[in-house]
């Protein structure tokens, strides 16, 4: 409802900045970055059938959000969450001085929350942050996510670059951050000084004298037209000269969406001289390089296909979809590096497990073609 009315003050007045400010709420819409990935709705899979992308309605308006003396509340998930369990998550909720909730991130209801007695956990004496503060991604609730912290956290720096936000007018950078090894690295490599970084997961309350929120398409399933433009840019990424290995990016150390015969596809591709790769191996930058210099990339559905950012025009893709987790965000990847793109479905092994499988005749004549 806010951003609605801000949007609807933004059209009617004249001034060519098109901000508005509205009871110490600033915005400052960029109708221009707003455009998204959403035209592709099917692809055809290697097995012939048709897959149908998840394409959820989200808020696809984007521009700068600022308030002063704004509040910022950081609620752990509890129970059956799927980001229980990672010590660093947190639901994000962003408040005007008036207790207007600003329109961050996927989350709604702070009041319900309130009177359902969920902030308990929530500071009543806020830690004061002075000068300017800048939020970054925070859509989804987990810290760990490699695809989210370059294309949800990352990006909104680019983004807020973009709108006329400066490093070196900020005093301090919010964002998910456990402090783990190549979070640290994709700062670095972007520019940010990690003495100006505060960890959602380091406070539950905040107040911030000017909180800064970039408000655009986040998640997977609504994709920026900019995103991976934006990403090579802000990381100062720097291509191989050639790309010509063939790599499998391999979930034998990962936690979900396993696959039951992934030896038996191992096997197989090293029968036509592909690497078996986990990307937990390398650093950042190695990652950067080992995906540039790529010909094929073969992989199930993860946060490792992040790195098809890296990869050259052309290089050809094929990604094991999982059975009832349609998520286009690696197709949309694809699409905007001008990718040779193509899928493959994985099905439950059986109805008692939550192992995946694969059936190799597909497989074998995609490979018998390259």
């Amino acid at each position: 409802m806010l951003l609605r009315i801000l949007n609807r003050l933004a059209s009617w007045q004249q001034q060519d900045t098109g901000a508005v400010n509205l009871a110490g709420i600033a915005w400052q819409p960029q109708p221009q970055m707003a455009a998204t990935v959403d035209q592709i709705l099917d692809t055809p899979t290697l097995d012939n059938n048709q897959l149908q992308w998840d394409r959820p309605e989200v808020p696809t308006a984007a521009g700068l959000l600022s308030a002063k003396a704004a509040h910022v509340i950081a609620i752990k998930p509890r129970g059956e969450h799927f980001a229980a369990q990672d010590p660093h998550a947190r639901q994000i909720y962003a408040l005007s001085r008036r207790g207007v909730t600003l329109p961050h991130g996927r989350r709604k209801g702070f009041w319900g929350k309130f009177l359902r007695g969920r902030m308990s956990e929530v500071s009543l004496t806020p830690q004061q942050l002075t000068g300017r503060s800048l939020l970054l991604g925070a859509y989804y609730d987990d810290c760990n996510n490699y695809y989210h912290f370059w294309a949800d956290v990352m990006a909104d720096l680019w983004f807020a670059q973009r709108a006329g936000v400066e490093l070196a007018q900020l005093d301090h950078i919010l964002l998910p951050y456990s402090g783990c090894r190549w979070q640290q690295q994709i700062l670095e490599l972007c520019g940010i000084d990690l003495n100006k970084v505060v960890p959602l997961s380091a406070y539950s309350h905040l107040r911030c004298a000017e909180l800064i929120l970039p408000l655009r398409a986040k998640g997977s399933y609504r994709t920026p037209v900019w995103l991976n433009h934006a990403l090579r840019e802000l990381s100062h990424f720097n291509p191989a000269k050639s790309a010509r290995r063939r790599l499998y990016i391999a979930r034998l150390d990962a936690s979900k969406r396993q696959l039951s015969n992934e030896a038996e596809i191992i096997s197989l591709l090293q029968q036509h001289h592909f690497e078996i790769i986990s990307c937990s191996a390398f650093n950042v930058a190695e990652q950067q390089q080992l995906f540039s210099e790529a010909a094929v990339v073969i992989a199930p559905h993860g946060a490792a296909l992040t790195n098809l950012l890296w990869c050259a025009p052309g290089t050809r893709i094929l990604e094991f979809v999982p059975e009832g987790h349609h998520n286009p965000g690696f197709r949309d990847l694809a699409t905007l590096g001008k990718l040779d793109y193509a899928v493959l479905q994985s099905y439950r092994a059986d109805q008692e497990s939550t192992a995946l499988k694969l059936e190799l005749a597909p497989l074998q004549q995609y490979l018998a073609e390259l």
